[in-house]
C-alpha cells in the first residue's frame, strides 16, 4: 500500500515535523534565536545539536530552519520520503543540510540513499550539502564555537557598541585585551559582539584575549557557511556526493583511500632531499658505561662520549 503523504504547513513558520513525536525514544532539543530562528531549531542527535551553533555563527547565515523539508525521491523505481536535518537561508541561497557521521554516511548499506537524495536535488536543482562528524570536531572551529556561544543571546548595551565603533577609527586591528581597555568595555560584551557578528578574527586561530579583531571585513571577515563544508580532507568528497556525481563503489574506494593516507609531521626520516654527509654519533664504549648512581647520570646523553670514571 502506498504510504499517504503527511501534510506540510505552508511557509518557513513551522516544520514539517516534530521530533520529540517523530523520535520520542530520543533526547531532542532545541535553541530558539531571535532574527536567527524563525521557531525552534530542533535536533535529535549530539551531531545536530553541536552543528546548530556553528551555523548560527556564520556571518553569511540569515535563517536556520530545521526539518523544513519534505521531500519525496526515487529509488530503484520505489517512491522514499526524506526530510532534511536543517534548511539554511544563505546570500540568496536555501541550501539543504544533511547531518551525518562519515562512517555511517558511506556504510554500504547507506550510500546509495544518500546518493540517490542527492541526485534528485540535481535534478530539481535544489542547493544540498553533508555536514560529517569530522567537520564539527575540527579545531579551531570547535573551540572557538563552544566559546561564543555562551554569548549569542547575551544583551549588549547600545554604548558599549558605539565606543568599540569608536576605538576601531583609530586603529583597524585591536587585540581582544586592548579593545577592553580602549572602549572601556568588559571582556563578556567583546565576546558578544563577536558571537552577534558585529566583530570579526581569524577562525584559522584559536580566539583568545590576545587575537586581534576587526571590523567586519577589514580585514577579518569571520566564519561563513563554506568554512564549515571545507573543514577536514574530506570536504571535496563530500561536495561532490553532493551534486549526486559518481556511482556508490566509487565513493566507498574514494573514501577507504582517504583514511589510508596519513600525514606525519615533518622528521629527518619523512623530507625531501638527502642526508646529511657529517660523521655520524658514535654510541658509548663499553668502558664509558660503567655503572654510576642515577643523579650522576643526569648529564649523560645517547651519542655523546664522556670522560670514564677511571680515566
Amino acid at each position: 500500500m502506498k504510504k499517504r503523504r503527511a501534510r506540510k504547513l505552508e511557509g518557513h513558520n513551522a516544520p514539517s515535523r516534530q521530533l520529540v513525536e517523530v523520535s520520542p525514544h530520543r533526547t531532542t532539543g532545541g535553541l530558539l534565536v531571535e532574527e536567527l530562528t524563525p521557531y525552534p531549531a530542533e535536533y535529535e542527535s549530539a551531531y545536530e545539536k553541536l552543528v546548530i551553533p556553528r551555523l548560527l555563527l556564520c556571518r553569511d547565515i540569515k535563517r536556520v530552519y530545521s526539518q523544513q523539508a519534505r521531500s519525496y525521491f526515487d529509488q530503484d523505481g520505489v517512491e522514499r520520503q526524506y526530510t532534511a536535518d536543517f534548511l539554511v537561508e544563505h546570500g540568496n541561497i536555501e541550501t539543504l543540510i544533511e547531518i551525518k557521521p562519515l562512517e555511517f554516511l558511506f556504510h554500504p548499506e547507506h550510500l546509495p540513499t544518500y546518493l540517490a537524495i542527492a541526485k534528485h536535488f540535481q535534478k530539481t536543482g535544489q542547493a544540498f550539502a553533508f555536514i560529517v562528524d569530522e567537520q564539527l570536531f575540527s579545531e579551531p572551529q570547535r573551540t572557538n564555537t563552544n566559546l561564543l556561544m555562551r554569548y549569542l543571546t547575551s544583551p549588549l548595551p547600545s554604548e558599549a557598541l558605539a565606543r568599540v565603533v569608536e576605538a576601531f577609527q583609530r586603529e583597524q586591528t585591536v587585540a581582544v585585551t586592548e579593545l577592553c581597555d580602549a572602549a572601556s568595555c568588559s571582556l563578556a560584551e567583546v565576546y558578544t559582539l563577536i558571537a552577534q557578528r558585529r566583530l570579526c578574527f581569524d577562525w584559522s586561530y584559536k580566539l583568545t584575549k590576545s587575537s586581534l579583531l576587526s571590523l567586519p571585513d577589514q580585514p577579518f571577515k569571520g566564519l561563513f557557511l563554506g568554512d564549515i563544508f571545507r573543514a577536514t580532507r574530506h570536504g571535496d568528497l563530500l561536495a561532490a556526493l553532493a551534486l549526486g556525481r559518481g556511482t556508490a563503489n566509487q565513493y566507498r574506494l574514494e573514501i577507504t583511500t582517504t583514511w589510508r593516507q596519513t600525514r606525519p609531521p615533518l622528521t629527518p626520516w619523512n623530507f625531501v632531499g638527502g642526508f646529511s654527509k657529517a660523521t655520524p654519533l658514535r654510541d658509548l664504549g663499553e668502558a664509558e658505561l660503567s655503572p654510576r648512581k642515577s643523579w650522576e647520570r643526569r648529564d649523560r646523553a645517547p651519542g655523546q662520549a664522556t670522560q670514564p670514571n677511571n680515566a
